[in-house]
Formats: C-alpha cells, structure tokens, sequence
C-alpha cells in the first residue's frame, strides 16, 4: 500500500470549521472520484492534551496499491479536480505532502 500524506493550514480567508466541513462533505466526495483510489482518511487535528497550540488544521491519506497506481491517478481529470478544490480552503503554500510506504506494527482491535 503506497500513500499520499497532506498536511495542511486553512486558508487565512476561511474559518477553521468551514473548512473542516468542506474537506470533510464535498473535498471528500471529489477525492472519492480518484481512478484507483483504495482508502482515504482524513485526520482533523486538535490541541494536544499536554497544552498548545493546534500545529496544522489537517492531515489526509489517500491510498493506492502500488507507486505506479498513485502516479497514473495523479495525472487524471479527477485529480486535477481535487487539487483545484484544495486550493480553495487549504492555504496550498505551506501543504506539505510526502508519498510512503506503510508498515504496520500494531493492528486495531
């Protein structure tokens, strides 16, 4: 399984629970459209319960199964779509995005 980390900021002109909601209902159902695509999470940060501050608004997962998978997706319409929306509500200069490789230690119950 090869993934596409995201971690993103909002957007200065969006409130932080617009865009939640946003990325949550319609960014998701473009994400859904993505030729290949095998799972998508979607991570929505808070503060930590040691205290500070919320470091970044979200971290996505989209999940493919195989590098050659991620990168004929990437070059699709659909896709294209998605990237167009993002910059909508996620401020896209400081995304910081990475594709890896899972290895799982511990399963969930």
């Amino acid at each position: 399984m090869i993934k596409r980390l995201t971690m993103w900021h909002v957007k200065d002109a969006v409130s932080r629970e617009e865009a939640l909601r946003h990325w949550r209902n319609e960014h998701a159902d473009l994400v859904r459209a993505v030729p290949g695509l095998r799972g998508y999470v979607q991570d929505h940060c808070m503060a930590s319960p040691e205290g500070g501050g919320i470091p970044y608004t979200g971290l996505g997962e989209v999940w493919f199964d195989s590098f050659d998978a991620a990168a004929t997706a990437t070059q699709t319409p659909e896709w294209s779509t998605v990237i167009s929306d993002a910059s909508t509500f996620m401020n896209l200069e400081t995304v910081v995005a990475a594709w890896a490789d899972e290895h799982r230690i511990i399963e969930p119950n």
